[in-house]
Order: structure tokens, then sequence, then C-alpha cells
């Protein structure tokens, strides 16, 4: 063995020299195991926006928000299911958005855009989600039957029970955005 400003070198012990660079990766391995690692639920899970205000939710969040259940037939399909999941209007409620006597003028005109992984998107308007201008609960669910979504569908599906197609129904939703609809869009001569 040489010294090197009083260290011992390990270059000439092969073994010695494994283990002095294998020791770092060794011990940053078990560092990130012992703080959550593999099964870890820290990263965003849902992402809710809407203007300055965005709330970034993981797995274990999301479980703690209010739960609902829906029972509706799957447009696709035909077969009739029981979703379970959180309200829209509970998510969206997260952002502050704009519900019943404040939904009125500019904010008839905010729109909710609803993103998959996979580059699908869809668009409600936010008075769709609010029980003073409808009856129904569209849910984003994380279960069918009493079972985690399929893995084409997960982590979260749309569940619009009433529209009588599927384009609605994303699926793998990860990002939830509060659009505004500029005044004056579609106005003119047809």
């Amino acid at each position: 063995m040489t010294e090197y400003n009083g260290l011992a070198s390990v270059a000439a012990n092969p073994i010695a020299t494994m283990i002095s660079r294998l020791l770092p990766c060794f011990l940053s391995a078990i560092l990130w195991l012992a703080a959550g690692g593999i099964g870890r639920a820290t990263e965003a899970w849902l992402r809710v926006t809407w203007a300055e205000k965005s709330v970034v939710l993981s797995e274990a969040e999301w479980a703690k928000l209010p739960r609902t259940e829906v029972t509706s037939a799957d447009p696709h399909t035909k077969t009739e299911h029981r979703y379970a999941g959180v309200a829209m209007r509970e998510v969206l409620h997260l952002v502050q958005a704009p519900t019943d006597k404040d939904l009125r003028g500019a904010a008839q005109r905010l729109a909710v855009l609803v993103r998959g992984r996979d580059g699908y998107a869809v668009l409600f308007a936010l008075a769709e989600f609010d029980p003073a201008f409808s009856a129904r609960t569209i849910l984003l669910a994380d279960r069918i039957d009493g079972l985690p979504l399929p893995e084409k569908a997960a982590p979260l599906q749309v569940i619009a029970p009433g529209d009588r197609r599927g384009a609605r129904w994303a699926r793998m939703v990860t990002a939830i955005e509060i659009v505004s609809v500029p005044a004056g869009v579609g106005a003119g001569k047809p």
C-alpha cells in the first residue's frame, strides 16, 4: 500500500478497491429504502390547478379525501359497475373553484380540462360539477366493483353518469386544470 497525504491506498488490494467503490452506493440504497424507497407514494399522483392555485396530491393524500360511490353503466361495454372514488366537486374544492352563488357571470365561462397520462384530454363546464346546476355526481374513480382500476385506466378515471357516449370517461387521469373560455369565443356570424 502507498500513502497519499497520510491515507493508505487500497489500489494494491482489488477486494478493498471494490468495497471502497461500492460502499457509497450501498449506503445510498439503504438510506433510500429507509426513506420509503420503492413503495413510496410521494410522487405527484394528481395535480389540480386553477389560476395561481395548484394542489399536488400523492396517492396517500388522495386516499384521505371524502369517498363516494356511483353505480353506472360503462358506455363502452354497456355493463353496469360500482365505481368508488372522490366526487369531482370535492377535487375542485381543493383549489377553491367557484360554486353555488359564486358560479355566475364570468365564472360561467370556466371549464375543467381533465388530462390523462396518455395525452387524452376532455373538457367539462365547471357548472356540471355543482349540485346547484346538476343532480348527477361526476366521479374521479380509483376503484371498480371493489377492486383497483385496471392498468389501462389507472390511476384515476372520470365516471360521468348520464353521458350517452364514453368520450368524456377519461382514463389514466393525472391532471385537472380549470381554464377560462374568453368572452366572445364563438360569437359572431355562423
